[in-house]
């Protein structure tokens, strides 16, 4: 296996495509806690039933940005291999 500089490490992780998958995740995360203090009222009002909504976007953008993270990631190193 090849040695990477932290240049080519840090210019990979904050690429644009990376950035925005980071970005994807930071959010999903933030909604994922808005809709958990949501949920922390008392009752079945409107701001159960959103907090019910931002929790399960947030769970999907957190799942959606790994996964996205986790193939590109793959992709990268197998296009790297074959090169």
């Amino acid at each position: 296996m090849s040695r990477v500089s932290a240049r080519d490490a840090l210019r990979y992780a904050t690429e644009d495509d990376a950035i925005a998958l980071f970005a994807v995740i930071v959010g999903g995360w933030v909604l994922l806690t808005i809709g958990t203090f949501a949920l922390a009222g008392y009752g079945f009002g409107l701001m159960f039933a959103l907090g019910i909504v931002a929790s399960l976007a947030g769970a999907l953008a957190v799942f959606a940005g790994v996964v996205g993270l986790a193939y590109k990631l793959l992709v990268d190193s197998r296009r790297a291999v074959s090169e």
